[in-house]
């Protein structure tokens, strides 16, 4: 799950994390990768750090979580 805290749809923000083991939930904000990111709820598709953290996940084996200690560069 990635989240933003300038979310303005879902609040609070952390509302939207799941619950689970870390094994198999990963739960991101996005200004905790990029603290300068001011990206909102309806601007993350489009944006270049979510993206790359969507990305990674993705590049993940099967089953396997995305990596909570990814870091994405920040634009």
């Amino acid at each position: 799950m990635i989240s933003t805290t300038h979310d303005e749809v879902v609040t609070p923000y952390r509302s939207q994390f799941l619950a689970g083991p870390a094994e198999k939930v990963t739960n991101i904000t996005v200004q905790d990768k990029c603290p300068a990111d001011p990206i909102e709820h309806d601007q993350t598709p489009n944006d270049p750090v979510v993206q790359r953290l969507v990305s990674n996940a993705l590049g993940r084996p099967a089953g396997q979580p995305a990596d909570p200690a990814f870091q994405p560069n920040c634009v």
